[in-house]
């Protein structure tokens, strides 16, 4: 394990890149001819420093890598997540469950201001165990109307992405 000082590795590795002055050079040199530990740590370092440089060599991008990079972007063509006819299926199918919802709505379904949805199970005889009953308040309306809004909001993604963005990229 390296007990060494992150500034003693720094200065090591300036060593082997051949960045130290030659009086700090000098000095460095007759430390690590003395300590075992600092000669283990150069020699960590500097199979390391050769992995490195061996290696950047098989990864280096050729001179026109962005170049054909981005000619090849362009030669791509952008494809989208929904088909066209997927999308026009999609948005048939949410047109249809607004209007099933708002009709429901319309006629008075949903009037009933909160409704409770009550868990009750077969009663439990024991002085151990109670009977669990809880009631979950929820308003019908505001539910309904909450997916009416998302499915009509979803509606105008489908018809930007499936209808309109295809006829006005042509039309460019």
């Amino acid at each position: 394990m390296n007990t060494l000082s992150p500034d003693k590795d720094m200065e090591l590795i300036r060593y082997l890149d051949g960045e130290l002055e030659i009086p700090r050079k000098i000095k460095l040199e007759e430390e690590i001819l003395q300590s075992d530990q600092l000669k283990k740590r150069l020699e960590e370092l500097q199979q390391v420093r050769t992995l490195l440089m061996s290696r950047s060599t098989l990864e280096t991008p050729s001179k026109n890598f962005t170049h054909k990079v981005m000619e090849g972007l362009d030669a791509q063509p952008v494809s989208s997540l929904i088909s066209p006819r997927k999308g026009l299926l999609l948005l048939m199918g949410i047109i249809i469950a607004s209007g099933i919802a708002i009709m429901l709505l319309s006629n008075g379904v949903f009037d009933q201001t909160t409704t409770s949805l009550i868990v009750d199970t077969a009663p439990i005889n024991n002085k151990w165990i109670s009977n669990p009953s809880f009631s979950i308040p929820f308003n019908g309306k505001l539910l309904i109307n909450g997916i009416i809004f998302l499915n009509l909001g979803l509606a105008l993604v489908l018809l930007d992405r499936t209808i309109l963005r295809p006829l006005f990229q042509r039309r460019a």
